[in-house]
């Protein structure tokens, strides 16, 4: 008998393998070995070796692999089970058989290469691997493989991060620190490097190597400071992929930067120095790579092998803000169990929710600057929903519409190579994920699922008296959109019916209904609105405005009726304090700080919940009562700059005011989550002021097709197909847990 669990972080359990026996009678169950594959999946094992816990054998489980005796590869383990790692998996099905005293059980172990692909379908061609860039000897062949390496750092008293050679004489400046469960260790990191799914990795470890080994599956080292939990750590931007990426998730790939980036004052080191490992890649990088699936693969292999070594952590910790958030929300969602708990900063419900309002933003400033009349910033900013220097900033910064957004080795790949500079490369969002939204017949080119037929762009602004009505129907009639190589046109554009639905279905369009098992707390820096002097308050426009975390608290209400694991943190981000900030801080580092701490808690008294209660009404019930939403602000104090953490909400809302796009701005759901409105003939009750013969006349001609009825759900739109897709190519796929 196959046993497929239906997640492998917190929601892995011997409850999962039993409830594979509810059908049987007690006879048989009695009768049967329990057998779970901790490292993966079991049809997700990749790099040819799989670790694997037997239990409810009395004496050591005789263990065949294809009809070869691996039995030598288990030990005892704390739990009173039998652990081992088994290897020598040929690629595809591997028939695993346990037997002990008159018991026995089987599990189908399916294995893929290391960089083979595992669930994201087809691989990518071109590709081009930058193992240099991490200080990895050059691949030999397209998978980019290459010898992992391990190095070793310590920080020293002072707070700089040193090499450390372990055979060499110790120095005398190696600093401490106290880890999360309160034991007081060395900071000296184990680093390891390589390769795995195409995408260099790296994973940090606290390990003193003269105090003992490293910790293996069934055994703890004194020489570990691991407080066994992971962070697993994502990185920005937004950009197509066809290439390895030069930068591992929030960190980069050079010694001098091996671990976190700053978040704010004292938080460069703020994981590893409290016992955490870390770990990342490159693809792991929405910079680098905006297909979240990929980044998905990667995550489940490199915490595969991270298990393989180590053992399987109590928790993982998803970190990483903006293009980082994207992949977090994305993961847990479509793929839950890869991470338990996340952290997302300066967040994005999604990739699509993140670029419709810049293509809105820029279709609307070209419709704006070819007008024939005049409109105010104000004006502006109110038909997009937000300041209008955010579209002046960032309408053309993310042209994932375009075919030519390619990172420059891709565009010298191509320029080098006659066969692919004939044939071009597409480095457009859906032709990144040609995968999940399959080919378009008519044009050749990935199906596009962006769509904006029958928006009124600035109804609430017409209402509300912002803007007149020549103005309504001019934007209107002058708002075009992208045609297949994202250059902007007259005619509204039309999204793909079938891309629409697979967005939906596979959710990239990320409606929340996978994460009731992920606990969420969103930390976000404050930065709506115009930056303060000396930046220029149209040019200088940071990108993460926070309506985004509101976006993802209505989704999940309405999704899943309650939004009981998610909790929105604001704090302060311009005009850190000028005072000492290791007596005073930044509110931002010490919002960071209590957030991991509390997320920490929360999946701690999960884990400890011994319960048959389901995951989610676990998360729920165990969310530490002083976890609530809350601002950080500084306020005049004896300390100047002193840090307030505030819980009145409609205190936060005045401090902290969020704003919108220009679908919110157009009577758009707070859900923000329609791809393509469902229409309805032109209605006079949308307007405050009812039009006369002649306006009702013009806006007819303006929308012959009608205009969005958001009383409805969009088109082709609907609940997350199931989790765990496996992608076959050209947008076919399927789901390994089927929505019930």
């Amino acid at each position: 008998m196959t046993f497929n669990r239906k997640t492998w972080g917190l929601a892995a359990s011997l409850a999962v393998i039993c409830a594979a026996f509810a059908g049987a009678p007690a006879w048989a169950q009695a009768n049967k070995l329990s057998i779970e594959v901790l490292s993966s999946r079991p049809e997700l094992v990749s790099g040819g070796d799989a670790l694997v816990r037997i239990a409810g054998a009395d004496a050591a489980p005789q263990v065949t692999v294809g009809g070869k005796d691996v039995s030598g590869a288990f030990k005892p383990d704390s739990k009173g089970g039998w652990v081992g790692l088994v290897a020598g998996l040929k690629d595809g099905d591997n028939a695993l058989v346990a037997k002990a005293g008159g018991k026995d059980g089987a599990v189908t172990l399916v294995n893929h290469p290391r960089n083979g692909t595992l669930f994201v379908g087809p691989q990518q061609v071109p590709f081009v691997c930058e193992n240099e860039s991490h200080g990895l000897a050059s691949p030999k062949d397209a998978s980019c493989a290459a010898p992992s390496t391990v190095k070793y750092f310590y920080r020293d008293k002072a707070g700089a991060w040193k090499p450390f050679n372990p055979d060499a004489a110790r120095p005398a400046d190696v600093g401490t620190s106290k880890t999360a469960d309160g034991k007081e260790f060395p900071l000296i990191v184990r680093q390891e490097k390589g390769v795995i799914n195409r995408s260099a990795y790296l994973i940090n470890i606290l390990h003193d190597p003269a105090a003992g080994p490293l910790p293996s599956p069934t055994a703890s080292s004194p020489g570990s400071g691991w407080n066994g939990k992971l962070i697993y750590s994502f990185g920005g931007g937004v950009q197509a992929n066809y290439h390895m990426g030069r930068n591992l998730g929030a960190m980069t790939g050079t010694d001098g930067r091996a671990f976190i980036e700053d978040l704010g004052a004292g938080f460069l080191d703020f994981f590893v120095a409290r016992g955490y490992a870390v770990a990342t890649g490159s693809l792991n990088v929405m910079g680098t790579n905006n297909d979240d699936v990929k980044s998905a693969e990667t995550v489940a292999k490199v915490k595969e092998h991270f298990i393989k070594q180590f053992g399987r952590p109590q928790f993982t910790i998803g970190h990483g803000a903006s293009g980082g958030s994207m992949q977090q929300h994305l993961i847990a969602n479509a793929y839950p169990g890869l991470l338990d708990g996340i952290m997302p900063g300066r967040s994005y419900a999604d990739v699509v929710t993140f670029l419709q309002p810049l293509y809105d933003c820029e279709l609307l400033q070209n419709a704006f600057n070819t007008s024939s009349g005049k409109y105010t910033d104000e004006q502006k900013g109110a038909v997009a929903g937000k300041y209008w220097g955010y579209c002046v900033s960032h309408a053309t910064r993310y042209p994932n519409a375009r075919p030519d957004n390619c990172d420059a080795s891709v565009k010298d790949e191509v320029a080098n190579d006659p066969a692919l500079k004939a044939k071009g490369v597409r480095c457009t969002f859906q032709d990144n994920q040609v995968n999940v939204f399959g080919t378009d017949p008519k044009t050749g080119f990935a199906r596009n699922p962006f769509d904006n037929v029958g928006v009124q762009y600035g109804l609430n602004a017409l209402n509300d008296g912002k803007i007149t009505f020549e103005q309504f129907v001019e934007v209107n009639a002058k708002v075009g959109g992208y045609d297949s190589n994202g250059k902007i046109v007259p005619q509204r554009m039309v999204g793909d019916a079938i891309a629409m639905r697979r967005a939906y279905a596979t959710g990239r369009v990320n409606a929340g209904d996978g994460l009731t098992t992920t606990a969420i707390v969103d930390v976000r820096s404050y930065v709506d609105g115009a930056p303060p002097p000396p930046f220029d308050a149209l040019k200088d426009v940071d990108v993460h405005d926070g309506y985004h975390s509101a976006v993802m608290r209505a989704r999940l209400l309405k999704y899943n009726g309650n939004a009981a694991n998610h909790v929105m943190l604001t704090a302060a981000s311009f005009g850190r304090v000028q005072t000492d900030t290791r007596t005073v801080g930044s509110p931002l580092t010490k919002m960071n700080g209590e957030a991991l701490a509390q997320l920490d808690r929360w999946l701690t008294a999960v884990i400890n919940d011994k319960s048959d209660q389901p995951l989610a009404r676990k998360i729920a019930a165990h969310k530490p009562a002083d976890l609530v939403d809350a601002c950080y602000a500084t306020v005049a104090g004896p300390l100047v700059g002193a840090i307030e953490k505030i819980t009145d909400m409609e205190r936060c809302k005045k401090l902290f005011p969020f704003a919108g796009d220009a679908r919110l701005a157009a009577g758009g759901p707070a859900t923000d989550d329609v791809l393509k409105c469902t229409l309805k003939p032109v209605d006079t009750a949308d307007y405050k002021t009812r039009p006369s013969a002649e306006q009702l006349a013009q806006l007819r001609q303006t929308f012959p097709e009608g205009v969005c009825d958001y009383t409805k759900p969009g088109v082709e739109q609907a609940r997350l197909g199931g989790t765990w897709a496996v992608f076959k190519g050209d947008g076919e796929f399927v789901a390994l847990e089927p929505r019930r």
